[in-house]
């Protein structure tokens, strides 16, 4: 697999240089014979396979999106994220494959349902561009066929059939038998800190000193009040008046603490008298109210449930894929040799 994925890496790391890339693929002579690109696989999962095409279009939007942010990768980091959505296809295909042990229903069943799938997904796709021909042409541009689009479509369907089967229908028969007052209450206590919270509020503020810092404070109260001035703003209007570092309320002295915390967003202080003769105004720039949630309060049973339920589709989904671990057996290729897969 070390040779797939470095051929996949080599190709991802010229997605940061176009330039670069096109020299690659540019013909050195016009007459030069053409060379086209053979597909190979990657890995398979009992019978099925997984394309080093498809690694290398999965692994290249995650490149791609970290290129977009500005953020420069590295051969390990690209290494890694080549791993991972191997790691996430094999699973995938994992679960197509054991998506018929997972439902309750008769082989003729099971195949008419998939069936059903492939079929409306092929209107759906027709209705959008119009015709068959059109989604043809759509097809071609991406290197693909019907055949090949319903292969892979075929996959994700029989992933999502697996997920339905095994995950939201167990949760939606069996959810009372996992949903209970004692789980509930136990994730109560474990996301409390969700429920339960002081009030949060930043500050901003300005320093008045000299002789004219009461009077000072008392005008840099008024304009702050007027509009959506920062505190460095407002010290330039006037003379000895300086603007603070901002800085969370809590973090501050008894009365600019009191009124951080109270609230609301924008409100201005009166001046507050300090040292030295100084005086001090500030600004909420933001605040978040204290909240008591009880677990008795219908909201917040609401959202411990909307908790509680996430856990437990979460558990159902490690069940899930390791009941698929169980029924398949993954290889990887390397240099033509089959060897398991090391990622499980």
């Amino acid at each position: 697999m070390r040779t797939a994925v470095l051929g996949i890496l080599l190709s991802l790391t010229a997605l940061g240089s176009a330039p670069a890339l096109a020299q690659a693929i540019t013909p050195a002579r016009p007459n030069a014979p053409r060379r086209l690109f053979v597909d190979s696989v990657v890995a398979s999962v009992n019978d099925s396979s997984i394309l080093q095409s498809k690694l290398f279009k999965a692994s290249s939007g995650q490149v791609q999106g970290q290129l977009a942010q500005g953020n420069r990768l590295t051969l390990d980091q690209i290494r890694n994220l080549t791993v991972r959505e191997l790691r996430k296809l094999v699973t995938d295909h994992q679960m197509a494959q054991s998506a018929r042990s997972f439902g309750n229903f008769s082989p003729d069943r099971f195949d008419a349902i998939l069936k059903s799938e492939l079929d409306r997904d092929q209107q759906d796709r027709v209705r959008e561009l119009g015709t068959e021909f059109a989604v043809s042409e759509e097809l071609a541009r991406n290197g693909e066929t019907w055949q090949t689009h319903r292969n892979e479509l075929r996959t994700a369907k029989l992933t999502m059939l697996a997920e339905s089967f095994a995950i939201h229908e167990r949760l939606r028969k069996q959810s009372n038998l996992y949903l209970t007052p004692r789980m509930l209450r136990e994730t109560y206590k474990e996301f409390r800190s969700e429920f339960v919270k002081e009030a949060i509020a930043d500050t901003a503020m300005v320093v008045c000193t000299g002789p004219s810092a009461e009077s000072n404070a008392k005008e840099a109260a008024k304009l702050w009040q007027t509009g959506d001035w920062t505190a460095r703003e407002v010290a330039e209007k006037f003379p000895g008046v300086f603007a603070g570092v901002p800085m969370p309320a809590r973090t501050l002295g008894t009365q600019l603490k009191a009124f951080g915390m109270a609230g609301p967003v924008g409100k201005v202080s009166e001046p507050i008298r300090g040292p030295g003769g100084t005086f001090k105004v500030a600004k909420i720039m933001k605040w978040q109210a204290a909240s008591d949630g009880r677990f008795e309060d219908p909201e917040v049973q609401a959202l411990v449930r909307r908790i509680a339920t996430r856990k437990v589709q979460l558990e159902f989904e490690l069940q899930a894929q390791q009941r698929a671990r169980d029924r398949t057996n993954v290889w990887v290729y390397e240099n033509g040799r089959r060897t398991e897969f090391p990622f499980q």
